[in-house]
């Protein structure tokens, strides 16, 4: 009898410790991380990319909720507990943060901007306080996503039982994206391109670029870990995920974005250039691989249907108005370098230095073309730099960590690269001002960031 109640007291302690116990709670939590989370990002990219207000607000509160009944699991706090670094990433998130709540007070240096005093309003140095706080919330919707996505990386099973699950649900979303295409019923994109449920088939580009990137890896993963010499059952083990590639691969075409192809090509070369050095059993075929990937977005660009024609003709005409608007943009910037006019005040500094001259492009602008360019001209160079150091700091640890460790390397590299995919297209285009990709990236960088520390902890 006393055996009996040590072994059970010893269970206790056990499923204690793990903070599993198969409670319901903590069964609800983990079906809710593994599943909700992409499902509730990818379902929001077809409600225009939540870029209104609401849906925004709506999906960054479901995150938050899905964190919330993560951590009141046990195991979920220690798992997050294993992870560095912490305080540097916090205190430059805080940073962020700190900038754009000085913003919305007069507390600035220079003061607050003149139209306050005009409006016989209390003063700030933003244009726009009810924007600024709405992505001061947003801000904190994302940190709570990435820390989800931490979470969902720290365990290296559970981590690739959840590329696997975004793989799945990224099919899913692709194939409802090309029905709707080709009936006709999609609500924007526009142009006969396939949009993705959002504004920009141009987002889109750079969603179905990233899946190419993740999906790749998967690939190389599993060809890799194959039966060694029998080449067919490799092919046949891979027939899933080589049949996601295809289906990502004609999405990303169907968008027609310059941008994101040309991104992911250049990402995709990378990456099959990185697996077939770093795994020497592999490298012909990968090489191969990357060889005949290259031929063919070759061919389909230069012998494309008249979509690819006339969008890659058209590229000057584009790029005209976007240089018209990126000028004018960038001397709004040189007029208050360091704090910027406040998150979420572009449409205000846009109608402000509307000009006769530059009214045919400004007037079509509703949101930069250029992240990088719209972070510094409302953030100001104090309010932007911490977070581009933010970014910097995620994506070298977590490349870092992913070269001096052998396990879960394939999958984190193929993560860095879609990130190199995010990061070339930001600059010129929307990806990162669409609320639903910016979660979706974020959820991969934390993954990432995580993943490539797993090894070091209990999985």
């Amino acid at each position: 009898m006393a055996a009996g109640v040590q072994a059970r007291g010893a269970t206790g302690e056990a499923s204690q410790r793990t903070g599993t116990g198969g409670s319901p709670l903590a069964k609800l939590s983990r079906a809710g991380v593994l599943g909700l989370v992409p499902a509730l990002i990818l379902v929001s990219h077809f409600f225009f990319g939540a870029t209104l207000d609401l849906p925004a607000l709506v999906m960054f509160a479901g995150l938050c909720a899905c964190l919330a009944a993560a951590l009141c699991v046990p195991s979920s706090r220690s798992d997050l507990a294993g992870i560095s670094p912490v305080w540097l990433p916090l205190g430059l998130f805080a940073a962020v943060l700190g900038v754009a709540a000085l913003t919305l007070t007069p507390a600035v240096p220079g003061g607050p901007h003149p139209i306050w005093a005009w409006a016989g309003m209390p003063g700030a140095s933003t244009l726009n306080r009810s924007a600024t706080t709405l992505e001061i919330i947003k801000l904190l919707g994302l940190a709570a996503t990435f820390v989800l996505g931490c979470l969902l990386g720290a365990r290296t099973e559970r981590a690739r039982r959840v590329f696997s699950l975004l793989l799945g649900l990224g099919g899913l979303y692709a194939l409802i994206s090309l029905i709707l295409f080709l009936s006709g019923a999609q609500l924007a994109g526009g142009h006969g391109r396939l949009g993705g449920g959002f504004y920009s088939a141009n987002v889109a580009g750079t969603q179905f670029g990233v899946l190419v990137l993740m999906a790749t890896a998967w690939a190389v993963r599993q060809w890799n870990q194959g039966r060694s010499g029998d080449v067919v059952a490799r092919l046949t083990d891979m027939a899933p995920v080589l049949a996601l590639l295809l289906l990502f691969g004609v999405c990303l075409l169907l968008t027609a974005s310059r941008g994101g192809i040309s991104a992911t090509v250049l990402a995709l070369t990378l990456f099959l250039g990185w697996s077939a050095f770093d795994n020497r059993q592999a490298r012909w075929p990968l090489m191969i691989v990357g060889i005949l990937i290259i031929l063919i977005a070759a061919l389909v660009l230069i012998q494309g249907n008249g979509l690819f024609a006339d969008r890659f003709g058209d590229i000057g005409a584009g790029d005209a108005t976007r240089s018209a608007v990126a000028q004018a943009h960038w001397r709004a910037f040189l007029g208050s370098p360091l704090f910027g006019y406040g998150l979420g005040s572009y449409p205000e500094v846009n109608n402000q230095i509307m000009t006769a001259q530059n009214a045919a492009a400004l007037s079509v602008s509703v949101v930069q073309h250029n992240a990088y360019l719209q972070w510094l001209e409302e953030a100001g160079i104090v309010g932007a730099a911490p977070m581009f150091v933010l970014i910097a700091v995620i994506l070298g640890f977590t490349a870092w960590r992913a070269f001096r460790r052998p396990r879960n390397r394939t999958l984190v590299a193929g993560l860095l690269a879609a990130s190199v995919v995010v990061l070339l297209h930001a600059a010129v285009d929307v990806s990162l001002n669409t609320p639903s990709f910016e979660a979706f990236w974020t959820l991969i960088l934390g993954l990432g960031f995580s993943l490539s520390q797993a090894s070091s902890r209990r999985h």
